[in-house]
């Protein structure tokens, strides 16, 4: 079995590229994984948005400049499929059909074309991490990271969550402030945090912080209840099983699996986790028929935009168009998708159908290498592979996560490194590249610092009840981030709370400031046919009468099963067509 094993002996890879310490960079990758978890901001509008996505922008830049001060060593085949990748995706980005949030994403999921590009390097940086100490840094880190996970979902279970944020049926949200998001992180870090607890070579001090980190990651996947998280941890430990062939030859191990199996049972029976899993088999009312919903509306979409895709960001955009009515009555319009919900499927709509081909090329050589990790007798290495093998499973039924996906690619960069091909990968010198990160990473740190103001200023905007303090807010907000349709989505609701019609014209206007940085944006169209009817209704004048019906109607032209719009056309209609006294 993996406890049985010891790091310090363990089968090292065929060759070792680059045989200096990681210079750092090591400490930088373990300060990525550690700031993903912990990196929030409860003074935010979203506190798990703009100060995670700086953390990880900046730590990303430090660690790609240790990289390439060292030397890089580059894996051909999966280097040539993210080139090929990107290439694609630039196509897409420069034809997409919102070519801002295309580039730097929305604030939502911030997945545009330059967060893409870090996911390759990233890759580059794990595979760089070639010896024990470099690996139990990272592993290190890992623990500490389950550990915040384990503590957090436990202060939401006991009614004390630390964001504040409360999810349905009891969930746990973690620091990620997502269900799903946690129960992805946990895949992530939970192996890495059993391999810590079980290597030999560590101390005794970091071997217990590993065995609590591993409790904490078990503890949060199981309260995330998210069944593609559970789906992929399973798929992870039957591979092991299988690979090792521990349960075929080990009586201990046969004995351990079935006191596990009892135990998975028993929580199940007892508690709501049964019921959560058995509804993923509901095809007709359960979690599994949403997503094949999902599916065929994504299937339809990548059917009508086959080669370029809609670009990077771009699915929400065409998503009211390619829905159904079908579709909209079973789910409504509370959260409408903006991603499609399947990794390989997300990509294919983004990019075409070469850029979905690339990616599963991609996905399918790392689950090789973690296929081929699983074999060996060294516990991170297995950990590495089951973590990958877990966290592409649940992609399937969701999505690449800004937040997340940085560290995968990281993880499967050190199993790379693991577990080498016949061919020796070539070395490339480049601290030319040096210079261009630090300018990279100094106009990361303004931008995320005026990113991270602006989401306060949002939250004091929205939760102000004095209308031009809020408005004040608001308009700092967009200051700040011009560029960002959350801000101007916020501004405009803040300025439509007054009672005066001017009030209506400055939403308006907000609205349409927002519009002109990402026109097919459809929460603000939906938002701009709202205003419209509402400026309809207070007015009472014929032309704003007629213009709110034709602008509502060209909208819906673009939506038409949008029941908001055609409430809000529905109101317009009802109007007298005469003007108030």
């Amino acid at each position: 079995m993996i406890d049985d094993l010891d790091v310090a002996t363990a089968c090292p890879p065929a060759r070792v590229d680059v045989p200096r310490r990681a210079g750092g960079l090591e400490w930088a990758i373990g300060a990525l994984v550690l700031g993903t978890v912990v990196a929030v901001d409860p003074a935010g509008l979203v506190p798990t948005g703009p100060m995670r996505w700086t953390v990880i922008t900046l730590t990303t830049c430090v660690a790609l400049g240790a990289l390439v001060w060292r030397g890089v060593v580059v894996p051909r085949a999966m280097t040539r499929l993210w080139i090929a990748l990107l290439g694609v995706l630039l196509v897409a980005t420069i034809a997409a059909v919102d070519p801002l949030s295309a580039w730097i994403g929305t604030p939502d999921r911030r997945l545009g074309l330059l967060t893409w590009i870090t996911f390759p390097a990233l890759f580059l940086a794990g595979r760089a991490c070639t010896e024990a100490s470099a690996s139990r840094v990272v592993l290190r880190a890992s623990a500490l990271g389950g550990i915040v996970l384990g503590v957090w979902s436990s202060a939401e279970l006991l009614g004390h969550p630390p964001l504040g944020l409360h999810f349905a049926d009891t969930r746990a949200g973690g620091p990620f402030g997502q269900p799903a998001y946690l129960g992805a992180a946990c895949l992530l870090l939970g192996p890495l945090t059993a391999a810590s607890a079980l290597d030999r070579g560590e101390s005794p001090w970091w071997r217990r912080v590993g065995a609590c980190g591993a409790a904490g990651a078990l503890f949060a996947l199981a309260a995330s209840q998210t069944r593609a998280a559970w789906v992929g941890a399973a798929i992870a430990m039957i591979a092991i099983a299988v690979q090792r062939g521990e349960l075929r030859h080990s009586r201990r191990a046969k004995v351990i699996a079935a006191a596990v199996a009892l135990v998975a049972i028993a929580i199940g029976v007892a508690s709501p986790l049964g019921a959560r899993a058995v509804s993923t088999f509901d095809v007709e009312h359960g979690t599994s028929a949403s997503r094949f919903d999902e599916w065929r509306i994504a299937l339809r979409t990548i059917a009508d935009h086959p080669l370029a895709g809609v670009g990077p960001e771009g699915y929400r955009v065409v998503f009211p168009q390619e829905v159904d009515a079908a579709y909209v009555k079973a789910y409504g319009v509370a959260v409408y998708p903006d991603r499609a919900h399947n990794g390989i499927l997300d990509v294919t709509v983004a990019g075409g159908v070469f850029a979905g081909l690339l990616y599963a090329a991609l996905l399918a050589l790392a689950l090789r290498h973690a296929w081929r990790g699983l074999r060996t007798r060294d516990p991170a290495t297995v950990a590495l592979g089951a973590a990958v093998i877990a966290y592409v499973v649940q992609q399937q039924f969701l999505f690449p996560l800004s937040e997340l996906d940085p560290l995968l690619w990281v993880l499967v960069g050190m199993l790379v490194a693991r577990t080498p091909g016949p061919v020796r990968d070539p070395t490339v010198r480049a601290r030319w590249l040096v210079a261009p990160i630090v300018v990279v990473a100094t106009v990361a740190a303004a931008f995320g610092a005026r990113d991270v103001l602006a989401d306060r200023a949002m939250k004091r905007a929205a939760t102000t009840t004095d209308l031009r303090t809020a408005e004040r807010d608001a308009d700092d907000a967009t200051r700040l981030r011009p560029d960002s349709i959350r801000a101007w989505y916020v501004a405009a609701s803040v300025a439509e709370r007054g009672a005066a019609l001017t009030d209506v014209d400055t939403a308006l206007d907000q609205v349409q400031q927002g519009l002109d940085r990402s026109p097919g944006d459809p929460a603000l169209r939906v938002l701009s046919g709202e205003l419209l009817a509402e400026r309809a209704v207070r007015s009472g004048l014929p032309d704003d009468i007629t213009a709110a019906r034709r602008e509502l109607a060209r909208l819906l032209a673009d939506a038409p099963h949008d029941p908001r719009l055609q409430k809000a056309l529905v109101t317009v209609d009802s109007l007298p067509k005469i003007g108030k006294p």
